[in-house]
């Protein structure tokens, strides 16, 4: 018996559509949920981006309201000072004036009333305990004793290039001005000039206390 040959039959035309619409439906979805894939990702990262930026933004603020703040503190504590105070030595030893901050504290440890020297300590608040290795705003003396014998007790320090020496000029007041290392604890300005016979010193033992030193050597008059 001979066989007949097997002709595949075209599949019916709603079969194919269906096949067509299938593919369609798969691709559609694929693309769908990678589409939904790339939104979520980016959204997230979009997310994470705009929390960063927040964050900082947040962070931006805080640090802009302390500096505010510390401004507002620096300038009342600035205001605070005023209206300053005049301080005027003795006659007997020029009487050596100047102004200082109204916040400050005095102390005059050696009044020169029996002769010898005069020494006078200034702080914000009170005094600290007056010691060589003591910080305060400033240490003013008038020691009984001519300039030129008094430098010579820096010349070391000078030489060694702990302190820096310099010309001190304020108006008819002509002296020496040493800033840097004056011990392990102090570090300072320091000006130095005659009052008739004997030597002005005023210092202030820390850098913190600059502007204010050097505003008040501005002011430093002898009559």
């Amino acid at each position: 018996m001979v066989g007949v040959p097997f002709t595949p039959q075209p599949l019916p035309m709603e079969k194919k559509n269906s096949i067509v619409e299938i593919i369609i439906l798969v691709v559609v979805s694929l693309v769908a949920v990678i589409a939904i894939g790339f939104a979520t990702y980016f959204y997230l990262q979009w997310g994470e981006a705009q929390t960063n930026i927040d964050g900082k933004i947040a962070e931006a603020e805080a640090i802009a309201r302390e500096d505010q703040q510390r401004i507002a503190e620096e300038n009342f504590a600035e205001r605070e000072k005023e209206p300053n105070r005049v301080f005027t030595g003795p006659a007997d030893y020029g009487s050596l004036s100047f102004m200082f901050p109204r916040t400050w504290s005095v102390y005059v440890a050696k009044d020169a009333s029996r002769g010898g020297d005069f020494e006078a300590f200034f702080n914000p608040g009170q005094v600290n305990a007056v010691a060589a290795d003591t910080i305060n705003a400033l240490r003013m003396s008038i020691i009984n004793r001519p300039i030129d014998t008094v430098r010579t007790t820096y010349d070391g320090l000078v030489k060694s290039g702990k302190l820096s020496q310099s010309v001190f000029q304020m108006g008819s007041i002509t002296g020496d001005r040493y800033e840097g290392e004056f011990s392990t604890n102090i570090t300072g300005i320091m000006i130095m000039f005659k009052v008739n016979d004997k030597t002005a010193i005023l210092r202030t033992d820390a850098m913190i206390f600059s502007s204010d030193f050097e505003r008040l050597i501005e002011t430093v008059t002898i009559n």
